[in-house]
């Protein structure tokens, strides 16, 4: 007679194996040990035996369950970064559109600073880029460590809105209408 033909298929192992998750491995743990008297040496023996198999199935290096994320938190952030992004692109286009403003220095009495409004117009939309983008990433670190992070978001449209009326105010101080 013939030995019996070894199995093709590699997920199937040919004998007895100790890896965490065979039928052996979870057999052993699933089965609890016979109570035994403290200070037995049975006791010691299959203490570190039963702690041994599951180490090795890695059930005690997992530590406790992480916190659950916040479905509702997950869904304001993309919201309010949805409209941040919205925003960021009205105020980087408002900014530029501030230097059509710069069209009335050629008028009788009325005077220009070109180097800041020149500057603003520039750097404006740079800093509305930055602010859009330090937000988004800062958001999305809290979202991975399951913190809140919406109120991130709606600082963001606030510092958007702080950037924006920032740029009005230098052009309109850099354009001086005469009389």
């Amino acid at each position: 007679m013939s030995a019996p033909a070894a199995s093709q298929d590699p997920d199937v192992s040919s004998g007895p194996v100790d890896v965490a998750g065979s039928d052996a491995a979870v057999a052993s743990a699933a089965s609890p040990a016979p109570p035994a008297l403290p200070g037995s040496p049975a006791s010691a023996s299959a203490s570190p035996a039963l702690s041994a198999s599951s180490a090795s199935s890695g059930r005690e290096a997992r530590g406790t369950a992480r916190t659950p994320r916040h479905v509702v938190d997950v869904v304001a952030t993309v919201l309010l970064l949805a409209l941040l992004a919205v925003e960021a692109v009205a105020a980087g286009g408002g900014i530029v559109f501030l230097s059509m403003a710069f069209h009335s220095c050629a008028a009788p009495g009325n005077t220009c600073d070109a180097g800041l409004g020149t500057g603003v117009v520039t750097v404006g939309p740079v800093v509305v880029a930055l602010v859009f983008v330090g937000m988004v990433v800062g958001c999305v670190l809290r979202l991975v460590r399951r913190r809140l992070a919406w109120p991130l978001a709606l600082v963001g449209i606030a510092a958007m809105v702080v950037v924006f009326f920032a740029a009005l105010l230098l052009v309109d101080a850099a354009v001086q209408h005469g009389f």
